[in-house]
């Protein structure tokens, strides 16, 4: 398949050539961004609940970190919230993260990210 991919853009011109760029940089970008929409970092269960919680108010970018037992039961999380603003965000996301993931809240860890009320960096 590279090959014939080789093949194809040695033998293209001009706008065939940049088309052929920009489609390698964006897929180049999707596969390397980190956490987001499902790319090539995280497990399905962290992608599944940085889509729900990035879809509260005042998250902003959300990124998840979930850690399982030996037989699967998930036994604390951390999250990096970029956009968490107040105190009533940090507690519906972790609202949120100890019932999507039936576990206790202090088994969940909510960190402010650049710009947040709680700091970060």
């Amino acid at each position: 398949m590279m090959k014939r991919l080789l093949e194809r853009l040695r033998g293209a011109r001009g706008f065939e050539w940049f088309a052929a760029l920009a489609l390698a940089a964006l897929l180049a970008l999707m596969l390397l961004r980190p956490g987001g929409d499902g790319g090539a970092s995280g497990t399905p269960l962290e992608t599944r609940v940085e889509r729900i919680l990035r879809r509260i108010e005042g998250a902003g970018r959300v990124s998840a970190m979930i850690t399982q037992g030996e037989d699967g039961a998930v036994t604390g999380a951390v999250i990096v919230a970029e956009g968490l603003s107040d105190v009533q965000t940090y507690l519906r996301l972790q609202r949120a993260v100890s019932a999507l993931l039936d576990v206790e809240a202090d088994r969940i860890e909510i960190i402010g990210g650049s710009g947040t009320f709680g700091g970060g960096s």
